[in-house]
């Protein structure tokens, strides 16, 4: 758990309750669907913080995919957090909540999803949450926490308002990671009846400071063409490596901009590149899929290596 550091003036869940109360924090389980069939991406009781999609499951894509997460906490002895030596009263009700936030998918939201009895026996709370597609970017945090969420009797030193937090420090502090080869690709789509499938657009002035944004390079997919539902669906293998094919064209181009043509030498200077930038994603690329860019060549053999190697491991066939 996370120290929220900060001194309180009201009781909250400390250690020691924490060790009377039994928390358990297991089954976090992540997934989505393709086609009818719901597919697993993590399944585990053993708790990890830190969670790196693509390690998992190379071909699910936040811009095609939704996500599903959900997380089980066992509270072995509930009836430990009431009282007067507890964090509130025995008619009062303790609730659960997660404050979901991310700079890089620009949101934050928080969620209440429970609440705790005042029992003795064991009592599990689910968290179930889903992510739409395109919605998420980067990396997602997820700060689990107890807050009153009815308050009938007030004592001194406890929480006297609904919505005050209960924990010294979150129950979970989760990170969802998503650097897949398109997580944070900027796409956007278009019509044309004769057009090809995608079409690449360059309009930023400066790599170094212009962000990585639909307004400075864009993706776009002809939704008229042929192959736009194949493509979009991504029901298959095959169709999904079309989309990797795509995205890997792009990017060689953008880096081949970026390096050869714009010439910057900073390329492999993590600390003087700007966050969020095109030359940040650029230098993500390089350093991620080990890319070499000694030349137009080099570049295109390397990034296209480091997909179809990641293909033959997924597996083509469906």
């Amino acid at each position: 758990m996370k120290t929220q550091n900060q001194i309180s003036l009201y009781k909250k869940m400390n250690e020691e309750l924490l060790d009377q109360v039994g928390l358990n924090i297991h089954n976090l389980l992540l997934s989505y669907t393709i086609g009818n069939e719901v597919k697993e991406i993590l399944n585990q009781g053993v708790l990890e913080n830190q969670i790196n999609i693509n390690e998992y499951d190379d071909m699910w894509s936040p811009l095609e995919n939704e996500l599903k997460l959900k997380q089980c906490f066992v509270f072995s002895k509930p009836s430990a957090l009431y009282g007067e030596r507890g964090i509130t009263m025995p008619d009062n009700k303790i609730g659960l909540a997660v404050h979901i936030h991310s700079k890089t998918s620009n949101f934050q939201k928080t969620i209440s999803f429970g609440s705790l009895p005042n029992q003795d026996s064991p009592y599990e709370v689910e968290f179930n949450h889903e992510f739409l597609p395109s919605t998420l970017r980067g990396r997602i945090e997820l700060d689990f926490f107890l807050f009153l969420k009815e308050l009938n009797t007030v004592k001194s030193i406890q929480a006297s308002s609904i919505g005050m937090i209960l924990s010294e420090e979150n129950l979970l502090n989760l990170e969802i990671v998503v650097d897949g080869i398109g997580s944070e690709f900027p796409m956007s789509e278009f019509s044309e009846k004769e057009g090809p499938l995608w079409r690449l657009e360059k309009n930023w002035a400066d790599a170094q400071y212009d962000v990585f944004e639909t307004s400075n390079i864009n993706l776009s997919l002809n939704i008229s063409h042929p192959l736009f539902e194949q493509l979009k669906l991504g029901k298959t293998k095959v169709s999904r490596a079309m989309m990797g094919d795509i995205l890997v064209q792009a990017m060689t181009l953008i880096i081949q901009q970026v390096i050869l043509i714009d010439r910057v030498e900073e390329i492999m200077e993590e600390e003087v590149v700007v966050p969020n930038s095109i030359l940040a994603a650029v230098n993500y690329w390089v350093s991620t899929f080990e890319i070499d860019t000694s030349s137009l060549f080099s570049i295109n053999n390397t990034m296209k290596n480091y997909w179809d190697g990641k293909m033959i491991e997924g597996g083509l066939n469906d």
